[in-house]
């Protein structure tokens, strides 16, 4: 299956393609029926959300500009200038930089990581803006940006996709 994806003008199609296959990759983990995301129109008549769904309704984007990342309830945006320059950390906002799982990466030799990371963290809003008022344990919390419903999402992300790759060396803050 496809993914709709628009590649910006100053982004090597290997780099878009990376993008593409990590926000697959995001999609795909949280589709698992163990995470019991629903799909629907209104909250008596949702259904479990299928990979099929998940393709259809996410457009992914990347750019290569100085911007700020971000997703959305139709689309994330990924700027890939701190791949394209081999940064090795990852920092993440102020109030869950610290925390064992979703925090901070520091020491990190791996850019590709890093790029996974940052697309995990975009996929888990879209997940959560697209798919919170419809999911049981996210509905009540959905609305705030880095709060509980993102929280969860992208801790899941980042615990089965992320972080068992990370070398001990390396430190998440």
């Amino acid at each position: 299956m496809t993914i709709r994806s628009k590649r910006g003008h100053n982004v090597t199609p290997d780099e878009h393609k990376l993008v593409v296959r990590f926000a697959k990759q995001c999609l795909r983990e949280i589709c698992k029926k163990q995470y019991e995301v629903q799909i629907g129109v209104t909250y008596p008549r949702v259904r479990p959300l299928t990979y099929a769904d998940a393709l259809k309704r996410l457009r992914v984007e990347t750019k290569y500009r100085n911007q700020r990342s971000y997703g959305s309830a139709r689309h994330i945006s990924i700027d890939v200038r701190h791949f394209r320059e081999s940064l090795t950390s990852f920092h993440e906002y102020k109030s869950f930089a610290n925390d064992p799982v979703i925090g901070s990466i520091t020491n990190c030799t791996d850019p590709e990581l890093l790029l996974k990371c940052l697309v995990a963290h975009e996929v888990a809003h879209h997940i959560q803006m697209l798919y919170g008022p419809f999911t049981r344990y996210l509905r009540k919390t959905y609305r705030k940006a880095h709060g509980d419903a993102f929280k969860t999402v992208y801790r899941e992300l980042r615990r089965t996709l992320v972080n068992p790759f990370i070398e001990p060396a390396q430190e998440v803050a």
